[in-house]
């Protein structure tokens, strides 16, 4: 019997299938558009020639899965296209959307898909409509004619209805603060914009003006954003944020004019009109037992920023036993916050203190209201008891120092000229009892042998100075090459504490344990002549042929360099005996010494830096011997300066 071919039973079941239809309730007639294709074909070869198909037959209708607008949406934007998924590829240039009533739309309304229309999964479908969807109207949408990539035709007609919103573009409608607001708080930390309609999140920016700095903003949910302040306000401030490049959910762009006029948000912080205070004080308003030795500054923080220029505001500390008052001097924050006063030592103990604040204002000129916190104007405190013991803090000789040289030459300003003395000097770590000054010298092997030496405070009792003069006329301050101690556990502080001898840099026992050299009588006469002989001027010749002398025993010179630029160098001659010789310099000046009579016979300088026994004046030697009278060519440099000093000694 002849078999029919599978052509004809696939347009049989295609006839069919057009035949019935499915959808939304009383579709409207459908347009034609145009003869529909038939399916293709899956036989592989004629009728009768074997078996007709080389796999499985897709014969399934596409269906619907999605479409937006969903179905009765309102408050649709007139930019909004229309957007139909399929739950399978379809074929791109087959398919019709129809809206009712397609009064102004494209072709009345009826739309035919392209391929330019499809997803790159040929999935889902979207109609654009360049001038917009009639605004205010409610749209029937009708979805018919569309086929599966094999020709499946879709089974009748989808249709939905939406309504079009009036077609205002996204704005904001409140805002904080709000526009045009002239009283802002300083303390506002944060801008808050709120819009009319869902907006696109991932784009907009905020352009602050004004000296207003922003962070990054936030977004709740798709109506409200909010964006931190970065940047203090400040009073008569007048500020603006500036929205670029927003957009709806729907890529209609926003409009500045609804609601803030100019696309910006406008605010000012107006005039400050608020009395400052203290908003706390170290230590504390009525802050009892303040401990005396720690207690270094006062600290008082303010309300708000304060005027910081000088003379604007006063602070005295108080004894208000004793009645004394101390201008204090403050040290402010960069901010205008915070005044902090030293007032180290300046207690006193178990004493009734306050600091007086007068004469602030803020940075408006408003002047100080005391009330809130300190009531009458002051900051009242009472200080602890001392009882921690003094101790040594410092010393110009270390404890244990084994090189201490015995003397130091100072012009005496009288007659004789100069004088020998040595100085010691101890810093204490809080004020002393001024009335105690008295030190003991003692050799070290004989401790019970001393002499008493009444030492110099400084005014706020926390150094003293101890001059170690002769015993007797000819004799040196200390012995060169003898071990001594000073014994200084006789001090006590203000309070009656004495020293303690377990701290500080006297060692374990109160005592400042050192050593001397031997005294250099040469280095020593050469200070009395750098000290009290004004010096000769002579000039360091470019040429040793040429220089000019400086060569008197016990001459003081100023050397200038005939060179104009550093470094410097220069030639002076000497005329000298055989024997040892000595130049004591005020700087660390390179000298070479040569003989013009014997140029193959060198001459050797040393140079080294030479005890403090005139600091001030000189502090190092050049030294070099000939062993025959002669006249040498001394050469000075290279050298930093243009100028410095010796004194020529010979060696006794």
């Amino acid at each position: 019997m002849r078999r029919l071919s599978i052509f004809v039973l696939c347009a049989a079941f295609h006839a069919l299938a057009l035949s019935t239809g499915c959808g939304g309730d009383d579709p409207p007639p459908v347009p034609d558009a145009g003869t529909q294709p038939p399916p293709p074909l899956p036989d592989a070869g004629p009728p009768d020639a074997g078996p007709p198909d080389a796999g499985p037959v897709d014969l399934q209708p596409p269906v619907v899965i999605t479409h937006q607008p969903e179905k009765d949406a309102t408050g649709v934007p007139p930019e909004t296209m229309v957007e139909v998924t399929f739950n399978e590829a379809m074929q791109p240039n087959r398919g019709t959307l129809q809206l009712i009533p397609g009064t102004g739309l494209p072709n009345n309304g009826v739309l035919v898909a392209s391929p330019q229309d499809w997803d790159p999964t040929v999935h889902t479908v979207r109609f654009a409509f360049p001038q917009g969807l009639p605004l205010r109207k409610t749209l029937m949408v009708s979805i018919a004619n569309f086929a599966d990539a094999f020709g499946n035709p879709m089974q009748g007609v989808r249709s939905f209805s939406f309504t079009v919103s009036d077609g205002v573009a996204p704005a904001v409608s409140t805002s904080i603060p709000a526009e045009g607001a002239s009283s802002v708080a300083l303390a506002t930390n944060e801008i808050t914009l709120n819009f009319n309609q869902p907006m696109d999140i991932t784009v907009g920016t905020l352009v602050p003006g004004g000296g207003l700095s922003l962070g990054a903003y936030t977004w709740v949910g798709n109506q409200s954003l909010k964006a931190p302040i970065t940047s203090p306000l400040v009073n008569n401030g007048l500020y603006s944020v500036r929205l670029d490049n927003f957009r709806n959910a729907n890529l209609k762009a926003f409009d500045g004019a609804p609601y803030l006029g100019d696309g910006k948000l406008d605010f000012g912080t107006g005039p400050d009109l608020i009395r400052p205070t203290v908003r706390e004080g170290s230590p504390r308003e009525a802050a009892t037992s303040v401990p005396y030795d720690s207690t270094r500054f006062v600290v008082i923080t303010f309300s708000e920023p304060m005027d910081t220029a000088q003379g604007v505001g006063k602070a005295e500390l108080v004894d208000v036993e004793r009645s004394t008052r101390t201008l204090l001097t403050p040290s402010w924050s960069s901010d205008g916050f915070v005044a902090t006063y030293d007032v180290q030592f300046k207690l006193r103990p178990t004493a009734t203190m306050k600091v007086d604040l007068s004469g602030f204002k803020d940075r408006a000129g408003n002047p100080f209201d005391p009330a809130p916190y300190l009531g009458d104007g002051s900051l009242n405190f009472t200080v602890a008891a001392d009882t921690l013991k003094p101790y040594v803090s410092s010393s110009n000789v270390l404890d244990g120092t084994t090189d201490v040289y015995p003397v130091e030459v100072y012009a005496t300003g009288g007659t004789p000229a100069t004088a020998l003395r040595k100085i010691f000097t101890f810093g204490f770590n809080e004020p002393m009892d001024r009335s105690v000054n008295s030190v003991r010298l003692a050799e070290s092997g004989s401790p019970n042998s001393f002499r008493t030496i009444a030492g110099e405070w400084s005014t706020d009792g926390r150094t003293l100075k101890v001059t170690i003069t002769p015993a007797a006329s000819g004799q040196l301050p200390l012995l060169g090459n003898t071990g001594y101690f000073l014994d200084l556990t006789s001090l006590k502080d203000v309070a009656g504490n004495p020293l303690d001898t377990t701290l500080g840099a006297v060692g374990s026992n109160g005592r400042l344990d050192f050593a001397t050299l031997s005294d250099n009588a040469l280095l020593d006469h050469a200070c009395a002549h750098a000290l009290t002989v004004t010096p000769t001027s002579v000039l360091a010749s470019v040429s040793a042929n040429s220089s000019p002398r400086a060569d008197t025993n016990h001459g003081h010179y100023e050397v200038t360099f005939a060179s104009s630029s550093s470094p410097f160098e220069g030639f002076n001659r000497m005329q000298i005996p055989w024997r040892s010789h000595f130049l004591f310099m005020n700087r660390n000046v390179e000298v070479t010494v040569s003989d013009p009579a014997n140029p193959n016979t060198p001459i050797q300088v040393s140079r080294a830096a030479v005890e403090p026994a005139c600091p001030s004046a000189l502090t190092y030697r050049a030294r070099f011997t000939t062993s025959v009278d002669a006249t040498v060519n001394v050469k000075f440099g290279p050298f930093t300066e243009q100028k410095f000093r010796f004194v020529y000694e010979q060696e006794y």
